[in-house]
Order: C-alpha cells, then sequence, then structure tokens
C-alpha cells in the first residue's frame, strides 16, 4: 500500500517546518501557503489528510475547509490554529473539521493524533470502497459513478473546465452470452473492463460499470476531441484482445460502441430547457444534461452499424 498523503496548508512557512519536523515518517506530505493554492493542489492528487491553519490572507481556514468537504468530502481536515477561542472551535467543527489543534503545537501530541486520524481514514476508505466496486469486474460501480460526477461536476462549475462521459456498450454480448455461456461471458465482461482501466490511466480518470455488459468512464478536464481520442483509443485495445465472438455476431470478434458526452458546467443567463427564470433549476447545467448526451451519441454509434465512436457536445 502506498503511503498516505498529508497536505499542510498555513500562509507561515516556520509554521510549515515545525509541523513538518513533527510528522516526518508518517506519509508523504506536500505543502501549500494559500486556500487556493491547496484547492489546486487537491485536485491534482487526492490527499488523506488536511492540516489547516485557520488565519489566512484572501481564503481563509473557514472557508477553504468549507471548500474541501464540498470537493473532497472524504477528505478529512485538521484545524492547527493560533485561535483559542470556544467560537472558533466550534465553527471549525461546523464547517467540516475533524479536530483543532492549537497553536503552539506539542509535536508529541500532534503526532500521535494525526497517526490515529490517518489510521482512521485508511479504515473508512477500505470500507468505502468495497461498497464501490462491483464485484464482477473489480472496476467501479454505479453508486462511484454516480458520487464522482457530482463531485467533478462541482469542481468544474468552480474551475471552468470541460467533462465528459463515455457510454460503452458491448455489441451484440446477448449472442455472445447464448453461445458460450454465463461463465464465458463474466471472462468477457473482465477483460473489456480491464481493457478500459488500461487506457483511462490518469488519477482523475473513473472506469465503472454501468449495468450489464454496459460501462462507463468519466473524463474530468477533457473537452470532446480529448475525449474521441480515448475513446477510440479503447475501440481499439478491446479490438485488440481479438475476443472470439459468437458465430451469429456480424464480427468474428468482439468489439465495442461508444457515446462520448462532453460540455463545460456553467450557469447561465437562460433558463435550462423546461425552466422559468424564477426556477432553481434557471440556467444550470446539470449532470443529468452529461448523460443524456452520452447515451444519445451511444444510440447513434449503435445505430450506425456499431463498433465505433460518436460523440456529442453542447
Amino acid at each position: 500500500m502506498p503511503p498516505q498523503l498529508i497536505l499542510i496548508v498555513d500562509d507561515d512557512p516556520s509554521a510549515i517546518g515545525v509541523l513538518y519536523k513533527a510528522l516526518t515518517g508518517l506519509g508523504d506530505m506536500r505543502f501549500a501557503t494559500s486556500g487556493a493554492e491547496a484547492l489546486k493542489l487537491l485536485g491534482e492528487t487526492p490527499a488523506d489528510l488536511v492540516l489547516l491553519d485557520l488565519s489566512m490572507p484572501g481564503m481563509d481556514g473557514f472557508a477553504t475547509c468549507t471548500q474541501i468537504k464540498a470537493e473532497h468530502p472524504h477528505t478529512p481536515v485538521i484545524f492547527v490554529t493560533a485561535a483559542h477561542d470556544l467560537d472558533s472551535e466550534l465553527r471549525a467543527l461546523e464547517v467540516g473539521g475533524i479536530d483543532f489543534i492549537q497553536k503552539p503545537i506539542s509535536p508529541p501530541v500532534v503526532r500521535a493524533r494525526v497517526s490515529a486520524h490517518l489510521k482512521l481514514k485508511q479504515q473508512s476508505d477500505l470500507l468505502r470502497d468495497l461498497g464501490k466496486r462491483d464485484p464482477l469486474t473489480g472496476i467501479a460501480n454505479r453508486r462511484a459513478l454516480d458520487e464522482q460526477i457530482g463531485l467533478e461536476w462541482r469542481r468544474a462549475l468552480r474551475s471552468g473546465e470541460p467533462l465528459s462521459l463515455m457510454m460503452i456498450d458491448i455489441d451484440h454480448f446477448k449472442k455472445y452470452n447464448d453461445h458460450y455461456g454465463h461463465l464465458e461471458g463474466d471472462s468477457c465482461l473482465r477483460k473489456v473492463a480491464q481493457a478500459m482501466t488500461s487506457v483511462a490511466t490518469r488519477a482523475s480518470d473513473l472506469a465503472a460499470r454501468f449495468g450489464g455488459e454496459e460501462f462507463a468512464v468519466l473524463l474530468a478536464n477533457t473537452n470532446t476531441e480529448q475525449a474521441m481520442i480515448v475513446a477510440k483509443r479503447l475501440c481499439e485495445a478491446v479490438r485488440d484482445l481479438q475476443i472470439p465472438h459468437a458465430p451469429a455476431a456480424p464480427s468474428d470478434y468482439v468489439t465495442i460502441s461508444i457515446g462520448v458526452g462532453s460540455l463545460t458546467p456553467t450557469i447561465s443567463t437562460e433558463p435550462a430547457n423546461g425552466a422559468s427564470s424564477h426556477s432553481a433549476e434557471h440556467g444550470l447545467r446539470t449532470a443529468r444534461q452529461l448523460f443524456e448526451l452520452a447515451d444519445g451519441a451511444l444510440y447513434a454509434a449503435k445505430a450506425g452499424g456499431r463498433n465505433r465512436v460518436e460523440g456529442a457536445e453542447v
């Protein structure tokens, strides 16, 4: 298991140095001197624990913690601050902090508390992972996909970055199952899932089994052109497996069809379809639209002869 990652956020480099010295050996450490920098680092590489100063210029610790919990709800945050008042401690817990450590710190106490929280994080990750894995293929399940798309949607809405979703269907899979049987069908599903993870390799990519022989891949910070390249590589990867198809199938080997949907989440001045100008959905592109785009593109790929990629964007 790789070492856990601790992110220390403080606008005072000397305070970062004190924490670094106290925590050396507990895991890998990264540092940020502002809330905005911390959020950027977390977007690139998720942390197992954040140690967060309360008083910082610009975005203070309360605002930073609120944003962290919105975008990374399973990342624990410990406040490390010179504030000693009860109101600050209560508010820190209200915005999502799990602990409140006062400066000047006691290195042995901080080390013990951080170590305990890292162990809890490791245990919770293992339990959560069990509930978000498809037992047959080992990749993420529909629940994990729904959760991740909500997180990436909020992140993209804040950053203005595009988001893409691939919906994938194994061509004529019923014929495969009818001819070879369900055990071989399960083996085919596992091989296709492995091909997906070999192509969608970024830390932010999520490959999931959507249901039956249908899969999905979520691509953060990816526009239509980039997603189409990934989708075509995936089609090639499955063809390269050369899994013999059923004699009744149109192709000799198992292939897939892919629909790619892409958009940039925005809040515009125009009402969304069917929404009034006073609606809570006013001008908001929702994650459901991304599913609809990808699903419509998948239908077009299947109608166009299968073993191909179609894209849609707004």
